[in-house]
């Protein structure tokens, strides 16, 4: 009787680690995607590139933060926004401090700090900017697409030191 108990405990514990095995490549999978349309769209942000910043957000998009005290929302608005924020500037560059991601299903957050190095049109001043960010994502299609972006300034723009 012990015998029988043991060999069906062994079993069990294999078939537990063998099912659990898809199941962690699944969720490895899903946050190297993740990761991945988050790259994409910090490297659409620094390129000005407007249709790659587009491209990694949802239909129904909302943006929050130093656009605008309103909320963007609706990708038309959102295209908008990020195209004034392009003309804004002559050189722009978003750079995450240590982000940060959680998957719960098919919904995702990004978040963390950021600086940000602006080159005026004139290109003679470059102004600084910290602060912190959150992104929520959706799975659709089995592709990762931002749903909503809030950047939060900590401080006012800045010049550099000299």
């Amino acid at each position: 009787m012990q015998m029988t108990y043991r060999l069906t405990l062994v079993l069990s514990l294999a078939l537990f680690v063998l099912c659990g095995l898809p199941l962690a490549q699944a969720a490895d999978d899903d946050l190297a995607a993740l990761k991945a349309n988050f790259d994409a769209e910090m490297a659409a942000l620094n390129n000005a590139d407007l249709v790659a910043t587009l491209a990694e957000a949802h239909d129904d998009i909302v943006l929050f933060g130093i656009f605008s005290p309103f909320p963007s929302n609706g990708k038309k608005e959102f295209e908008q926004a990020i195209a004034s924020y392009f003309g804004s500037y002559a050189k722009a560059e978003f750079t995450p401090v240590s982000p940060q991601f959680r998957i719960v299903g098919t919904t995702a957050v990004s978040w963390g700090h950021y600086q940000l190095a602006a080159t005026a049109k004139s290109g003679e001043q470059v102004s600084y900017s910290h602060g912190r960010y959150i992104f929520t994502h959706v799975k659709v299609d089995d592709t990762w697409l931002i749903l909503s972006m809030h950047v939060s300034p900590l401080e006012p723009y800045r010049q550099p030191p000299f």
